[in-house]
Formats: structure tokens, sequence, C-alpha cells
């Protein structure tokens, strides 16, 4: 034992490294308190770690639902169009599988009116007064246009400047400038300008918009044979979910056939099972004690926070959807459900048929049929979208990941704080015990000094005797 060891070198009276001796048995304090901390700093610090790699799959697990939060990502509709240049055809999610005959006869024009001529875009009109310009639009008058820079230019400048639905151009067609008047297509948006000085029953003689270069007419059409008129070009209130862009008359008439695409759906819902099953395969190694992965293996074994995450992700796969259709309710009626394990599985017959005689309702279960909803927002937002939410949530500073994550950097911050503490208390045992052992190695010294020299009086004692 050290204590005996001590005790026999001092009774032996021979010189002891008492400062080995005094650190040997401050290491012998020291050391299991320093190792104890030093391994809850350990597992704070792969606490945090393990809560990062949480964090990890979880946002992979939230951008596989990101595409399929919207009623866009469900815009399956596939059209095909015989006449490509002279119409276009695009499909939302709302649209229905079918085909349909399209034959333009008119697109829609918007009326162009030139005014008179002038000499120079900077020509002073009226004599440099201010006027007015009139204008009406299907009859019905607007406000008038104040024109104080009184140049055929400073009259473009005030007639764009009004927005009143009529636009101007200054043209230099070679032998002077005129302004074209541009208005909206449609016949209905036939228009007229005059224009008035001080008193407004009073034109400006010099200047008139009278040349007519365009008429203003309605885009005429028939779809399956029934005709149809519209002010515009680009027509959305025709056929359900379909936007029809007329560029040009047909010949004859072009075929539009919308054919139902789901394979890019099916992928994203694959691409959802997936990286459900990596978050679940995440949280079980960082669970397991006897996990051998490097790194990872075992390091949050024992935390709540493991089985909170877990259960709150699984219920945003299980639960009905805030916005439920008649058939198509919840994600198990699309096929994903999971397995005893935890594995989520998706039964791609199910899917099939789910999304063949009920796919407004898939859309609407996973999307809430809505496009970029705000996570602020308190309406209903699908399957989809309201786990979105919920990880945004478990994610942002405020969440549950972030605060265990705040706790475990704090215990560390203790920790090294009480580790400080014990090498201050340490080293103040450690100058005790020198000032003790110092003491002590005089003491010994003295009464080895003492014992040579009573040895040496009574040595020479002896030698009186003897002779």
């Amino acid at each position: 034992m050290a204590t005996s060891s001590i005790v026999n070198t001092l009774g032996a009276g021979s010189g002891i490294d008492v400062r080995s001796l005094a650190q040997s048995l401050v290491d012998a304090e020291k050391t299991p308190k320093k190792e104890r901390i030093e391994a809850k700093i350990a597992k704070s610090e792969a606490k945090i770690s393990g809560l990062g790699a949480i964090k990890f799959v979880l946002s992979e697990f939230k951008t596989a639902l990101s595409k399929l939060n919207d009623a866009s990502d469900f815009s399956s509709i596939q059209p095909a169009n015989t006449q490509p240049s002279a119409l276009g055809v695009t499909a939302s999610a709302s649209a229905e599988a079918g085909s349909y005959s399209i034959a333009v006869s008119q697109t829609a024009l918007a009326q162009r009116t030139a005014s008179s001529t002038f000499a120079a875009r900077d020509t002073t009109l009226n004599g440099g007064v201010a006027f007015q310009l009139n204008l009406s639009i299907g009859a019905v008058p607007k406000d008038p246009i104040n024109v104080t820079t009184t140049t055929p230019a400073g009259m473009v400048s005030a007639i764009n400047g009004a927005k009143l639905g009529v636009t101007a151009q200054l043209i230099n067609t070679g032998s002077g400038h005129q302004i074209v008047l541009t208005g909206d297509t449609g016949a209905a948006n036939t228009f007229s300008m005059t224009t008035s000085g001080t008193n407004p029953t009073d034109p400006v003689s010099t200047i008139t918009f009278a040349q007519s270069l365009q008429t203003a007419t309605n885009a005429s059409f028939t779809v399956n044979g029934l005709t149809v008129t519209r002010s515009s070009n680009t027509v959305n209130d025709v056929i359900d979910g379909v936007t029809l862009d007329l560029y040009t008359t047909t010949t004859g008439a072009a075929r539009i056939d919308l054919n139902r695409e789901t394979a890019g759906i099916k992928d994203n819902i694959k691409g959802l099972v997936t990286a459900y099953n990596d978050f679940e395969e995440t949280l079980k190694i960082m669970g397991d004690r006897s996990s051998e992965v490097e790194d990872y293996g075992g390091i949050l074994a024992g935390e709540s926070v493991l089985q909170t995450v877990r259960t709150q992700v699984r219920k945003l796969i299980t639960n009905t959807s805030s916005t439920p259709g008649t058939t198509i309710r919840a994600a198990r009626d699309v096929g994903l459900s999971l397995d005893r394990f935890g594995k989520l599985t998706l039964d791609e017959s199910k899917l099939d048929t789910a999304l063949q005689n009920n796919f407004g309702e898939v859309s609407t279960m996973f999307s809430a049929g809505t496009n970029n909803q705000s996570i602020f927002s308190q309406a209903p937002a699908g399957l989809a979208g309201d786990a979105i939410n919920s990880i945004e949530g478990m994610l942002r500073s405020t969440g549950l990941i972030a605060a265990q994550s705040r706790s475990s950097t704090d215990q560390i911050a203790k920790f090294k704080e009480d580790l400080t503490e014990i090498e201050e208390r340490m080293e103040r045992l450690m100058t005790r015990y020198m000032t003790q052992f110092t003491a002590m190695e005089s003491i010994v010294g003295n009464s080895n000094s003492m014992r040579e020299g009573l040895k040496g009086t009574f040595e020479s004692m002896m030698n009186s005797y003897e002779r």
C-alpha cells in the first residue's frame, strides 16, 4: 500500500520525492471525478450531434412532402395538340382527361388608332398652352388626361401615365411623327380620343385621332362544334382546368387530347416512402446501444427525444387528412401503411386504383387543392401541407430539437465549469500536501541528524570504556 511505503520510507530516514508523492495523491482524487465529468460532456456532445442528424433526416422528409403539398404537384394531365402554332394548351390539376376538337376562326384584336402627323417629337402644340385628352372606352367617358408638356412626346407620356386602358406609342414614319393608340382586345373595348382646350367644347384643331388601323374584335372559335366568343385570346373558362391561348386561326379543327400521366406522382409518393424509412432507420440506429454504425450508433440511446419525434412524425402519415374526400381520406387509402417494424410501405396496386378512380380526391387529400399556402395560414393544408408545417415547427429555433440542443449546450458549459472548479480545488490540495510533506520531511531530517549525533556520542563512550 502507498501509506505503508511512505511510513517505511520515512521510518528509514531516507529522502523522499514529496512533489511526486503529493501529485500521486492529488491525481488519485482528481482523476475519477474528472473522468466522470468528461464522460458527461462527451454524452452531451453526442446528443447534439444526434439532434443534428434528426434535423437532417426531418429536412429530407420535408423535401419529399413538398413534392405533394401543392395542387400543381398533381397536374398530371399532359395535353397533345395537333396545331400548336395556332393555339397553346395548358392543363391544371383540376383538368379531366378527354378529347376536344377546336377550330379558331377569329382571334381577339385590339383597336389601333393613329393621330394626325406632327413635324417632330418635340413640336410645340396648342401654342404651348396645356390641354386635355378626352378618352371614352365602350362609350363610357374616362377621367380627362392633362397634357402639360405640349409636345407629341409629352402626349404619349401623359396617356401612358394615366393608365386608363389605352397605351400610346410615338412612331417616326419617315414623313413625320404619329401617335398610335392601342386598347385592350375585344369588341367591348372600342375607344375614342378627342382633345379640348380651356373650354371642353373647344377642340385643339391641330390634333386628331381619326386614322383607324385596326378594329377591336372578339375571338371566335368552336369547341366540339359549339361556338364560343371571348374578348381575350387567353381563355380559361371554357374547359375546366384548361387554359387556351389563341395565336391565329386554325386550319380546319385542331385535336386536343388531355391524357392522364401519373408516373411522376407515383415517383413522388415513392420518394416519400424512401424519405420516411431513412428517417426511421436513422432514429433506430441512434437509439440502439449495440449498433456498430460509426459516429451515430447508439448516441441517443435512452433519450426521450427519439420517441417523441418518432411519434409525432408517424402521426403525420397515419392521421386522417385535414381535407379528406369521400373515398380518399388518409394516406392508407392510397396504399401507404406502416408494417410491424415501423417501416412505411406502398401498395402500388391500391395507389393506381386511387389515381385512376379518385384522382381529384387524392390531390385534395395531400394538398387541400391549394398552391403556395403559407405556413402561417390557419386553413387546413392537407396531409402533406400540414406535415410540412408540423416539421417546420420542430425545426425552427423555438422547436423541440433546438430546445434540446440548447439544453445540452448549457449542460456542457456547466460541466466545463465543474472541471475548472476541480482543477482549482486540486491545485489548493496540492499546495496543502506540499506544505505538509515538506514539514514532515524537515522533521524526519532533523530526527535523522539527532540520531546520527547520538549514535556518534554513544560510539565514543563505548570506545572510551574499552580502553
